[in-house]
């Protein structure tokens, strides 16, 4: 076998042609685009990182937007309390004082009732004492006395009630 330097010269050429058209035709665009990738999953990380940065902080204004509207609301509640207790102890003194002024106008209306029944009811025991102590005595009396008599015993008895 003889070694031939031209055709080793020449596979040596060819080898290397081949070599530089598939490292700029294949190589390097595979390495562009491994690097592209590389450069998309570090900006997508990037982003996520971001995005969950956001995230907490969105979570910490949401905690804090809650407890400010809790405080809000409790102190609402605890005002409205405040004013629905002022609110019914003014009704319940309102509801106090109409009871008393029904209770004082009742009872004058009552003791005027009461004055006028007992006029009524004196006229009448007038009479009927009257006619009694007639029918017991079988004659007529002095009216006027035996009225003296009889008004001064009704009075004590209304004086004693």
């Amino acid at each position: 076998m003889e070694i031939n330097l031209a055709q080793i010269i020449f596979q040596m050429i060819n080898f290397g042609m081949v070599l530089a058209a598939l490292t700029y035709l294949i190589y390097k665009p595979v390495l562009k685009l491994l690097e592209d990738r590389r450069k998309r999953v570090a900006d997508a990380a990037e982003a996520a990182a971001a995005v969950m940065k956001e995230k907490e902080n969105l979570e910490k204004v949401k905690e804090k937007t809650l407890s400010e509207a809790s405080a809000k609301a409790k102190k609402m509640e605890d005002e409205i309390r405040k004013e629905a207790k002022a609110d019914a102890k003014l009704l319940l003194e309102e509801s106090k004082s109409e009871i008393t002024a029904k209770e004082a106008k009742f009872s004058s209306e009552l003791a005027k009732l009461k004055k006028e029944e007992l006029k009524s009811m004196e006229s009448e025991v007038k009479k009927a004492a009257l006619t009694i102590a007639e029918k017991v005595l079988g004659s007529s009396i002095d009216a006027k006395k035996h009225q003296k008599l009889i008004d001064d015993q009704i009075n004590e008895i209304i004086e004693s009630l």
